[in-house]
């Protein structure tokens, strides 16, 4: 049986931090709640195979540790409902990488990486341009979503256009990307199913379009719903926090309270299997 295991990564790069529960299985001495993995070679993006009781587990950190992106991750690594395991270290997505610094780009390239869906709007993208290296491709496929009647939500926000944005604003949200770019997503859910090199895809916050061009990509490769939607919803572990912060003075001086904001920054499994099913999904894994 293939198991795969989400380890944290230390600082250092030399060891892959695992349950102490774990740990113990593969002979490690637990420290407290964690174990220790010692790595041979100091690496970014360490994938580590062990064999206990007839069971592979295949641990990686899932997170790649950037400078200037916190929800930069590998989108692989899921096992499928048949029991095998879907390869890590080939399909990655994340937030927007305008921040991402010399050092992060040469981390991007060292993890083969030679092409990237930039799935932003031409305004996105223009105010906030990824500087790839030569050796990489951008593909653009802009897709735009209507929320609360503005394609930049976070702007009318700030502005006092509008104060909140729930659940359901989310969920029609999701319903529109699918009517106006329904096609974009399927060609950009090609792209990244088909492409021969380590890829990447990415818009804004690395949730919303992005989120359903990933699960569409993981649940052609036979991943169960519950752990696409469990990948999902990791957004809301490495984005949210941080994006929340960042917003909550500004929006204070807006006058909006930044409670009335968590189903805009976070992730909602309600709306991406809206969006999934509007697709017409089992069509979409026939192609």
């Amino acid at each position: 049986m293939n198991t795969p295991v989400d380890a944290h990564l230390s600082q250092d790069h030399r060891h892959l931090l695992v349950a102490a529960s774990l740990g113990s299985k593969l002979g490690l001495r637990p420290i407290g709640p964690l174990a220790a993995l010692e790595l041979d070679d100091a690496s970014c993006a360490p994938v580590i195979e062990r064999e206990v009781d007839n069971t592979r587990y295949f641990i990686a950190n899932r997170r790649i540790p950037l400078d200037g992106a916190t929800n930069f991750r590998d989108a692989g690594g899921r096992r499928t409902e048949n029991g095998d395991l879907v390869e890590w270290r080939t399909h990655y997505r994340s937030e927007n990488l305008v921040k991402l610094t010399s050092r992060d780009w040469e981390l991007v390239e060292a993890l083969g990486i030679d092409m990237i869906l930039d799935l932003r709007h031409g305004d996105e993208s223009g105010l906030a341009p990824s500087k790839a290296p030569s050796s990489i491709s951008i593909v653009q496929i802009p897709i735009v979503g209507n929320l609360a009647g503005h394609v930049d939500a976070t702007s009318a926000l700030l502005d006092g256009k509008i104060d909140r944005i729930d659940d359901d604003a989310m969920r029609s949200m999701y319903l529109d990307l699918v009517a106006q770019h329904g096609q974009d997503l399927l060609t950009a859910f090609e792209l990244y199913r088909d492409h021969d090199h380590p890829v990447l895809v990415h818009c804004t916050a690395g949730k919303d379009r992005t989120g359903i061009v990933v699960a569409l990509w993981q649940l052609s490769q036979g991943v169960s719903p519950r752990e696409v939607l469990e990948d999902y919803r990791l957004s809301s572990l490495y984005r949210t926090l941080p994006r929340f912060l960042t917003l909550r003075p500004d929006l204070l001086a807006a006058h909006v309270n930044p409670r009335n904001i968590h189903s805009y920054i976070s992730t909602q499994n309600e709306s991406l299997a809206a969006a999934l099913e509007a697709l017409d999904l089992n069509s979409v894994l026939r192609r």
